[in-house]
């Protein structure tokens, strides 16, 4: 099953669209002190409120019901952060990566903020990383980009994407579809959205 496109005009009433990380935390019974361990697994994690009346409540039942529960998969954007804010001064290219850095060419060279926390970068279909600091560009219009969570596939070389970027995720539960319905024919849905991990 190939994976569906959420539209970007299918927008919900209330969203949370943030990284959930993976860690596990002991406390000393003598002592009190913490010790953390994090573990590899990092993902997105996207809550949706719906509240639309016919046509859009229409539009909605049929992308649920086309996921077919946890077994579909659907590229999902963050609404809240449609394109960079970044300058992106001169004509980037995403060049590479590994671990939590991305190395970008092509901006003007010396170019200030050309990204900045919170921009998302899409390394690839379904990928999309966040920028966690200001960059600035070098000499040379090279770039080394922090960001989260980390790369766990290579990215895809070629112009840099931060308009749109998307999510591949699945719904978290066969029940996702469920729409109370009240007068006016107002309909609600509360859906939970992971990541699919490579």
């Amino acid at each position: 099953m190939s994976d569906l496109v959420w539209p970007l005009d299918l927008r919900p009433a209330s969203q949370e669209f943030y990284i959930q990380t993976l860690s596990t935390v002991w406390a000393s019974p003598y002592t009190g002190q913490n010790q953390v361990l994090e573990r590899d697994g990092a993902r997105w994690v996207s809550r949706l409120t719906f509240q639309r009346g016919d046509p859009v409540a229409r539009q909605v039942d049929a992308l649920i019901a086309s996921l077919r529960g946890p077994a579909g998969t659907v590229l999902v954007p963050d609404w809240r952060t449609p394109a960079a804010r970044g300058t992106l001064a001169g004509t980037p290219q995403l060049a590479g990566g590994s671990g939590r850095s991305l190395t970008v060419t092509g901006f003007a060279p010396g170019a200030t903020g050309v990204l900045l926390p919170g921009d998302l970068i899409q390394t690839s279909p379904g990928r999309a990383h966040l920028v966690t600091a200001t960059v600035n560009a070098g000499p040379d219009g090279g770039a080394t980009v922090p960001v989260e969570p980390r790369l766990r596939e290579p990215v895809a070389v070629g112009p840099l994407v931060t308009t749109a970027c998307r999510v591949r995720m699945r719904l978290s539960s066969d029940d996702a579809g469920r729409n109370p319905t009240g007068p006016p024919r107002r309909t609600e849905w509360s859906l939970e959205l992971f990541e699919v991990l490579p």
